[in-house]
């Protein structure tokens, strides 16, 4: 059984424990918290989806919940509604449930009902344009509906997932970025006055317009949805047609809603200037699907890696025995060096699913 300590990595242990079907134990979780032990909002409503994805999964919580000891079952996928708590957004499930429904028995299609962007995580846009786009390379078949958008305390937004069972990942190779050539974005709101998302997208594009002339963000208002707050997403999208690149805003306390535009507009200029093909928020999802590849070299190119990305290689050696070369590109721009991963996957195969 393998043992691991601290809360920080526990989604990621929990999906690599599925995929791998190897039990572990984790100690120490919130030892220092008080109260301590497993949170009592989103890290055990990220048990119980856990428990409906995979129902003969056996999970023992003990010393004073502060210990976890896993043991994954099968992974059956299925229809169901899930809620998930306003501590967090729906995408901190989301992330999971794209990691390990792949691989279920069944073609899942799940609804969750909660945030629809928030501080902690990704908002509902980032994983519907970008996250998708990048599981798609291999070979999952996804889609992701906004049903009605939430924020705040009382949430309320809806989204369904539609993920397709499929025997076995596909091998990628990612390293040509290429040039931006053209930036698209969403200025989001819900429940709050229509000027506002648009002030934030003519902020944000009064910066990307002085670089690039492609540049094009629509408002999305929401009036239906419960809670109240408003944000900017925004993709670059390259010449190869592979690499997305990614950044987000939401609007904090006080903020006018020109800083929130220009705030996203620097952030993504931030992020394409690491000259990844994938984004910082993306490291451990693409690493995982690596991992969990034919037994074929995939090879892809990200900025520097972030704590997440470190933990995602130590995770892959842990569970499938999985060790990548790494490769640093140094610019001859003054950029910030490009880090070049490849690694052989662990050839996992859904035995539920019969070849082709």
């Amino acid at each position: 059984m393998l043992q691991f300590e601290g809360s920080s990595s526990l989604r990621d242990i929990i999906a690599c424990s599925l995929l791998a079907r190897r039990p572990v134990r984790i100690s120490n979780i919130h030892n220092d918290d008080d109260p301590c032990g497993i949170n009592r909002h989103f890290e055990a409503n990220l048990l119980k989806f856990v428990q409906r994805a995979s129902p003969s999964s056996k999970m023992e919580l003990s010393s004073g919940n502060t210990t976890l000891t896993f043991s994954p079952g099968l992974i059956l996928g299925g229809t169901f509604e899930h809620e998930v708590p306003p501590t967090r957004c729906v995408t901190y499930l989301i992330e999971l449930a794209l990691m390990i429904l792949p691989f279920a028995k069944n073609d899942s299609k799940i609804r969750f009902i909660g945030n629809t962007q928030g501080d902690l995580d990704v908002c509902i846009d980032t994983i519907r344009v970008v996250t998708c786009r990048i599981v798609q390379l291999f070979g999952i078949d996804v889609s992701l509906r906004i049903v009605r958008r939430g924020c705040g305390d009382t949430a309320g937004g809806c989204v369904e997932l539609s993920v397709t069972a499929l025997r076995q990942l596909r091998s990628v190779k990612l390293l040509e970025r290429g040039k931006i050539r053209r930036v698209r974005g969403i200025a989001f709101s819900c429940r709050t006055a229509p000027d506002l998302p648009q002030r934030a997208a003519t902020s944000a594009k009064g910066v990307l317009l002085q670089i690039l002339p492609d540049v094009y963000v629509v408002s999305d208002v929401d009036k239906n949805s419960r809670g109240s707050g408003y944000g900017v997403i925004l993709v670059a999208e390259t010449t190869s047609k592979l690499a997305v690149v990614s950044q987000e805003t939401i609007a904090e306390g006080r903020e006018s809603a020109e800083e929130v535009g220009r705030r996203a507009a620097m952030l993504l200029l931030d992020q394409v200037a690491e000259g990844g093909c994938v984004d910082a928020h993306h490291q451990n999802l693409a690493l995982l699907l690596m991992a969990a590849g034919p037994a074929e070299a995939s090879t892809i190119r990200f900025g520097p890696l972030n704590p997440s990305g470190v933990t995602m290689l130590t995770l892959m050696e842990s569970f499938f025995g999985v060790k990548c070369a790494i490769k640093t590109d140094e610019s001859d721009k003054g950029l910030p060096a490009t880090t070049v991963v490849t690694c052989i996957g662990a050839n996992l195969i859904n035995v539920a699913k019969k070849s082709s």
